[in-house]
This record gives structure tokens, C-alpha cells and sequence, in this order.
């Protein structure tokens, strides 16, 4: 979950903050996080404040975390007092911690398109208990769209991770599986058809790397299982 994940990152980058300056911990995570998101299925938008805040947040725990620190020091040392390298850390820790919190709980409500662009589309289910979930691509070109292939035909099933074609959605409707296995077993497969697959995180990897599909968008979502059959 988003809640989950966003702990994680926090209890990573922020103890990270604290021996290694902030500002590159932040922009070497960056690349990490995107990636990261793209294999489990979570929406990038959530996780960016809350890796630079935590970050932040993390470069008060010492005073080696943030240039800042150092600048208060000079300060104390002109009168007088050295500050140690964990003089911050018994009210910074507090702070961090209760910032975590807060990111957890409210980053996955108000962060985060509800139309975002191209990423996983996650239908919640009772499909997720054993982590699959559906994920829709779209037949853009190559093999799958010359207009000859039947879904049984294009392997999909034998993918690691894949539990193979739930729905296919065209103009709209839906065209596979219908209630009369005659026009089921006519279906072929076309350029802009929606793929709605079952599968894993590392299936949907998989799937991303076939040739010939294209991850739908997030505005298509709403539309999974939606189309009318087509009679």
C-alpha cells in the first residue's frame, strides 16, 4: 500500500539524511523512487514531498545532515559553545518521527492526480490478497495486432506472473469473453484493443517489456469491465 511505502522510503532517507547531506540523498533518490513505483504499481506523485521532507527532516538528526547545522555551530562557537555532532538529535528525532506519521497518513489522500498520466492500473480486490491485481495494456503494434491472433494464441497465460486476459474492452465495449462462446472464440486481436490482464508486479514488469503493448492510463481505469457487450 501507499501507507506502507511511504514509511519505508521515510525510515530509509531520513537516518540516510543524517550522515550523508540532504540535498543529494534527495536527488540521488529521486531515479530510485521512480523506478521503484513502476514495479509496485504506486503513483510517483505520492511519494515526492514526503522523500524531500523526510530528507529534511533526517539532516537535523546530526549536524553533519544539513549545511544548515553547520552554520548554527559557527554561531555557538562564537560564544562559546561547541555543538556535538548529536547535540540535535534528542529534538530532531521527535520531530522526524511524528513527521513520518503524518506523510503515511495523509500524502496517500491529498497526493497524487486522480487522471494521472501512463501508470499501473490497480483495480482493489479481493484478487490483491494473493498479489495479483488487474493491469490494463493497450495492442499498439507488432504481432498481437495483425488482426489473426486469438488470445489463446498469444502465450499471455505462460508469462511468469501473468494470470492471462481477464477482459478486453474495444471503442468501449466489451468484446472478450462474451456470454455466447461462439462469438468469444471469434474474437481476434486489433490496434487499440484493452488488454485488462491479472497479474503480479513482476508479471506486469513483463508485460511492459512485450513488444507490441502500451501501459493504458490511469483515466482508463474507470472503464475496466466497464464496456457494454458487444452484440
Amino acid at each position: 500500500s501507499h501507507f506502507s511505502g511511504i514509511v519505508r522510503l521515510c525510515l530509509l532517507v531520513g537516518p540516510l539524511s543524517a550522515i550523508v547531506n540532504n540535498t543529494p540523498v534527495t536527488a540521488m533518490m529521486v531515479p530510485v523512487l521512480e523506478g521503484w513505483c513502476s514495479r509496485m504499481g504506486f503513483d510517483a506523485a505520492k511519494f515526492g514531498i514526503p522523500l524531500a521532507f523526510s530528507a529534511q527532516l533526517g539532516g537535523g538528526l546530526t549536524l553533519m545532515g544539513s549545511p544548515t547545522n553547520f552554520a548554527a555551530r559557527k554561531t555557538y562557537l562564537q560564544s562559546g559553545y561547541n555543538v556535538g555532532f548529536f547535540e540535535f538529535t534528542i529534538v530532531a528525532a521527535p520531530l522526524y518521527l511524528m513527521g513520518v506519521v503524518f506523510f503515511a497518513i495523509l500524502a496517500p489522500r491529498l497526493l497524487g492526480a486522480k487522471n494521472a498520466g501512463p501508470g499501473f492500473i490497480r483495480q482493489v480486490s479481493a484478487e490483491e490478497a494473493d498479489g495479483y491485481f488487474r493491469i490494463g495494456f493497450r495492442i499498439s503494434r507488432g504481432a498481437f495486432a495483425r488482426g489473426n491472433l486469438k488470445i489463446e494464441q498469444a502465450g499471455f497465460d505462460r508469462m511468469p506472473g501473468v494470470g492471462g486476459v481477464r477482459v478486453v474492452i474495444r471503442d468501449g465495449e466489451k468484446v472478450w469473453p462474451l456470454e455466447d462462446v461462439g462469438e468469444t472464440q471469434a474474437y481476434r486481436m486489433r490496434v487499440g484493443d484493452l488488454l485488462i490482464f491479472r497479474a503480479t508486479a513482476e508479471g506486469a514488469v513483463g508485460l511492459r517489456a512485450q513488444g507490441g503493448l502500451q501501459l493504458a492510463t490511469e483515466g482508463e481505469s474507470t472503464r475496466l469491465g466497464a464496456g457494454r457487450h458487444n452484440r
